[in-house]
């Protein structure tokens, strides 16, 4: 009997203590780290799983995510020009999206990992009052 009790007391500290499942919908992040310290971000619909962002161009897409598992079908984008060094910061992370398998969080950083294990950081974008 006391071995069922403590059990339970267990299960009960730990359900209380596990955080609740992180979700990215609805937010948006900038890339931490970016290639010739391009702004580059991504965003979550709060609603279906769509995703979108800007570099130089808007890009936007759905994705598949399943626990931390998540994929990236290639972006469709706008296609304004913009300086060298930024359009290949963009070319470069729009190839590196697809390779994406999975996610997690550390330290209130979105990491997303290619199929390599590269990994990408990204820091959520504050909303402001309008």
């Amino acid at each position: 009997m006391k071995k069922v009790l403590a059990m339970f007391l267990l299960f009960g500290l730990w359900a209380c203590s596990s955080q609740p499942e992180y979700s990215f919908k609805g937010k948006e992040y900038k890339l931490l780290q970016a290639q010739n310290d391009a702004l580059i971000t991504l965003g979550f619909a709060p609603e279906e799983n769509r995703y979108f962002g800007k570099i130089v161009n808007n890009y936007f897409g759905t994705y598949e995510q399943d626990g931390e598992k998540i994929t990236f079908p290639p972006a469709a984008s706008t296609m304004m020009m913009g300086p060298q060094d930024m359009m290949e910061a963009e070319a470069n992370f729009l190839q590196i999206l697809p390779r994406i398998k999975s996610w997690k969080v550390e330290d209130n950083t979105l990491v997303l990992i290619t199929d390599n294990g590269q990994e990408l950081g990204f820091e959520e974008i504050e909303k402001t009052a309008q």
